[in-house]
């Protein structure tokens, strides 16, 4: 808990500088980059904030029907008749996790030659405090304090046998169950759309402190183009302003969507990117006689 709270603090005090640099400095190609790391910066507190408080959630829970593994929004639900074997850390070893892992925090997968593929839901700091749960479909990882009187239960409740139907699934609350979180794809999409987005702003950044006070802006840039008329040089942040707005709202919609119908998700991501280039080429053109 205290790792994570620190981590959580550091990349929110890199925000807040990054956003002091960006409003004491004169607008420009700095102060798009300060923007851009204190945007990545406060996304990445966010994340180490949740970790942090799924730590803080983790439990597991044992009845006679299965085994649930509460993790922040997420609980994973094992049936009790599906858990053949309970292995201890001792006799396979414990593999490098990847996902959330620091010290006493191991949430993610592993692969261990004589088991497989393992789900970790632990906070070892030694192989005694692993215990492995070795079920018909999937294999977990675990840490209790007492192992053997941990089996000894399972095998009651076993013996006991089940007052309810469970199968084995997994649950995921509130924004966890957008399965756009999930999506390989749509975070890529998105991905090309904000990198469309940072280009545009980083063009104007360039180009703004050359600007005179005052210039024509002309759109479309033709010769004896009755559209042109003089602006000042803060009349060009308006179209990155303006397209940064229409990111916001295709990107919520497209959220929406992909919840919905996972291909129209996709046409608003892709859209997106298209409208982003489309104004960084706008940008572009407006500026060029300036």
């Amino acid at each position: 808990m205290l790792v994570g709270g620190a981590l959580t603090v550091w990349a929110l005090a890199i925000a807040v500088l990054l956003v002091n640099h960006a409003v004491a400095a004169d607008f420009g190609l700095t102060a798009v980059l300060a923007i851009t790391g204190a945007t990545a910066a406060g996304a990445l507190a966010s994340l180490f904030g949740y970790w942090t408080y799924a730590l803080g959630t983790l439990s597991y829970a044992l009845d006679r029907n299965g085994l649930v593994i509460h993790w922040g929004a997420t609980r994973q639900v094992i049936p009790l008749a599906a858990i053949e074997r309970l292995v201890p850390g001792t006799s396979v070893g414990v593999p490098s996790v990847r996902g959330v892992s620091w010290l006493g925090y191991h949430v993610g997968n592993a692969n261990i030659e004589r088991i497989g593929d393992v789900l970790f839901y632990s906070t070892h700091q030694a192989p005694e405090q692993v215990l492995y749960v070795m079920t018909s479909e999937r294999n977990y990882a675990i840490t209790v304090t007492d192992p053997a009187g941990f089996a000894r239960q399972v095998q009651i409740r076993q013996d006991l046998g089940p007052t309810a139907r469970v199968t084995h699934h997994a649950q995921r609350l509130g924004s966890a169950a957008q399965a756009f979180w999930y999506d390989s794809t749509g975070r890529i999409l998105v991905g090309i759309a904000l990198l469309a987005a940072f280009l545009m702003w980083a063009l104007v950044g360039i180009r703004y402190p050359d600007l005179p006070a005052a210039f024509e802006l002309q759109f479309p840039a033709y010769e004896d183009n009755p559209l042109v008329n003089v602006q000042t040089k803060d009349a060009i942040l308006e179209l990155p302003r303006i397209a940064t707005a229409l990111l916001v709202v295709n990107l919520v919609i497209g959220f929406v969507l992909h919840a919905w119908e996972r291909v129209a998700g996709y046409v608003m991501f892709i859209a997106a990117a298209v409208v982003q280039l489309a104004f960084a080429a706008a940008v572009a053109i407006a500026i060029q006689g300036a």
